[in-house]
Order: C-alpha cells, then sequence, then structure tokens
C-alpha cells in the first residue's frame, strides 16, 4: 500500500515551500532474474544507469545496473543487470570477502569516477568505471578514523551532488567519544552524528552535528541497530537523511524495520569543530529535521515484506515535475529458510517540491 505522508513547511527564515511524499510499493528484484547480494549503496550514472555496492564481495567495486521507471507514476518497469566492475587486486578476509566492507557509493560525472565508503577501514576511495581505484580518496577528518567508531558502526551513507558540488558522509553510530550509542545496553538513548562535507578537491568541509529520534527502550530481540545507513544530497543544497531501526525477536516472527526520511538544510545552523562535546552541545547546533516519509517493513506469520534498506539515491524525474528517490535493501544474500528468506527490494519514493 502507498504511504501518503507528511505535508513540510519550510524552516523560518526560508521562503514557504510544501513537500509531500509517496512511498511506492517495493518490489523484488528477483521478478527480473536479479541475483542476491548484500547490496548496501546506490548512486545514479545516467537516466537509467545506476551503480550498486554489496559490502560482501570478493573484491571492492560495484554492480551496473539499468533501472527504467515509468514517466508518470516512478513505478519500477524493468531492471537488467550489466555487470560488476571490482578492484583487480583485492584485500581480503578469512572468508574471501573484501575487507574494505563497501557500504555507500557516489558517482562524480565531472571526473566520471566513483567513491566508494568502507566501514572496514573508514576510507572514501575513488575508482574508475573499471572499478579500479585511482589512488585518491577523501581527506577524512581524524576523528573518523577507524580507531574512533563503535563496532559495525562506521561509514555506511555517502552522497554526491555535483550542482553544489560537494559529498556528504557520517556515521551510522554515535562515535566513542561523543556519548553511548542506541542499543539495548543504553535504551532509548538518542544518537548524537556528525554530518561531514567535502569539497570538489577531495578536501574536508564543513561538518554539522544532527540528532536521530530516541531508540526504543525495551522488548529488544535477538538483534537490534538503529542509524543512519543513508544520505542523498539535494540540488538546492539540502540533504535527506534516512534513519533506521530494526529489532528482531529471538523467533524471528514479528520481526519489523522502521524507515525515517528526514530533510535537513545545513545553512540552518552552525558548522562544528571536532572538538565540540556532542554531548553538551546547545540544541542550537543541532540541524532542525522535517519527517518527509515514514514507512515500516515486518516479519509476520502471514507475510514477510521486511526489508532493511540501506541504499538511497535520486531516481528519474517524473513528467509532473516530481523528484523520486530509489531505495535499495540489504537482505545478506536472502538469509532465512522457507516462507521466512529475505528478499532484494528496490522502493520508489516520489517527492514534490512545489
Amino acid at each position: 500500500m502507498k504511504q501518503y505522508v507528511f505535508l513540510l513547511l519550510s524552516l523560518a527564515g526560508l521562503a514557504t515551500s510544501a513537500q509531500t511524499a509517496i512511498g511506492l510499493d517495493q518490489q523484488a528484484l528477483k521478478q527480473w532474474s536479479i541475483g542476491t547480494a548484500n547490496f548496501s549503496g546506490i548512486t545514479k550514472i545516467d537516466d537509467t544507469r545506476y551503480a550498486v555496492v554489496s559490502d560482501k564481495e570478493p573484491r571492492d567495486g560495484f554492480f551496473l545496473f539499468h533501472i527504467y521507471q515509468d514517466p508518470q507514476s516512478g513505478e519500477i518497469s524493468s531492471v537488467s543487470l550489466e555487470g560488476f566492475k571490482g578492484n583487480p587486486h583485492p584485500a581480503t578476509d578469512g572468508d574471501g570477502n573484501s575487507l574494505r566492507d563497501c557500504e555507500g557509493i557516489a558517482y562524480r560525472p565531472s571526473s566520471k569516477t566513483f567513491f566508494i565508503s568502507g566501514e572496514g577501514d573508514q576510507k572514501v576511495l575513488e575508482y574508475d568505471m573499471n572499478g579500479v581505484p585511482t589512488g585518491k580518496q577523501l581527506d577524512i577528518p581524524a576523528i573518523f578514523s577507524a580507531s574512533k567508531i563503535v563496532t559495525n558502526g562506521g561509514f555506511e551513507a555517502l552522497t554526491y551532488n555535483p550542482k553544489t558540488r560537494k559529498f556528504w558522509t557520517t556515521t551510522e553510530n554515535t562515535l566513542r567519544a561523543d556519548g553511548a550509542t542506541a542499543s539495548p545496553n543504553h535504551p532509548g538513548v538518542v544518537n548524537r552524528l556528525r554530518l561531514q562535507s567535502f569539497n570538489d578537491d577531495l578536501q574536508a568541509g564543513a561538518q554539522y552535528a544532527y540528532k536521530m529520534d530516541a531508540g526504543r527502550q525495551q522488548g529488544f530481540g535477538r538483534y537490534y541497530a538503529m542509524g543512519v545507513p543513508a544520505l542523498c544530497a539535494l540540488d538546492d543544497g539540502r540533504l535527506i537523511v534516512m534513519e533506521r531501526e530494526l529489532n528482531i525477536p529471538k523467533a524471528y516472527v514479528g520481526g519489523e524495520a522502521i524507515i525515517k526520511l528526514y530533510v535537513v538544510n545545513p545553512v540552518q545552523v552552525l558548522p562544528i569543530s571536532e572538538q565540540q562535546n556532542m554531548e553538551k552541545l546547545p540544541e542550537t547546533y543541532f540541524l532542525p529535521k522535517r519527517l518527509l516519509l515514514i514507512f515500516k517493513t515486518r516479519i509476520m506469520p502471514w507475510k514477510l515484506d521486511y526489508a532493511n534498506y540501506e541504499g538511497m539515491c535520486l531516481g528519474a524525474k517524473l513528467q509532473d515535475g516530481r523528484q523520486t528517490l530509489l531505495l535499495i535493501n540489504d537482505s545478506q544474500a536472502s538469509a532465512g529458510e522457507g516462507p521466512y528468506r529475505l528478499k532484494d527490494y528496490l522502493k520508489v519514493v516520489a517527492i514534490s517540491f512545489d
């Protein structure tokens, strides 16, 4: 069922504008004979061509997809896989997977190259169209180094906008130095994140404070996670932030993923420095956010539509002027058994910026 959600008003001091978002039904990639993977990030190359990363592959690199959308509704009409492009000399772990743990991807048209964020090394490296590292990388501030993140809570989100010529990334969870992370050990904690920008010269730009919604306070299952897995940079400088909360009971049934999309505008607050204490930071430094869309996927006896969405990018622009987003989920390579085997999905969100 489509999710018709919230009317957003502009922040104080800006011209009034309204935004509405419609979430279309998620569509399984299996219907187009696309094999399963651990899809974790997506970026647009041109009108129908996209690059997708998977966080458990023998080589760090990306899949090339062709995704076609109906020009009126935005619904996906077909998907095809062009192939995989990857590092010819990857560093791998004991299971044969890339040590980079590729999570996010962004395409820069001016250089015709891709940038991939790795949670394993906390780096954002540049790759050419054949998936070969160029030797260049974003100049990551020391505060984001691998020793400063909580386990499995580093770089996932990555986005680039050719109009603003800026990259953006953030860690999935609160940095160790910035306080506790929402978890069963810290119920109800609010994650405090640093949204980091980078200029076209790959040097670090301004950094902004972002506060997530509070996590659940009870009823934790065998697996719980809450963080920001994806960002999407808009042409006008604003960002769409994906907040995701997962809770999977011991019996799996009743498991759910709650996805929230928020819009933020960095010009509305002052940037922060690496030295500022996030736990003592005044509220006026945190980015005001407006809810664009919220939806939930679940594991139920009569229905399995559970999807852990991790990737997000701009999709097609529709005939009526609406802009679409494409979301992709990580099925853990179709984890599960029988009727509870997870699927790989794409989901379209159509946004109207009046």
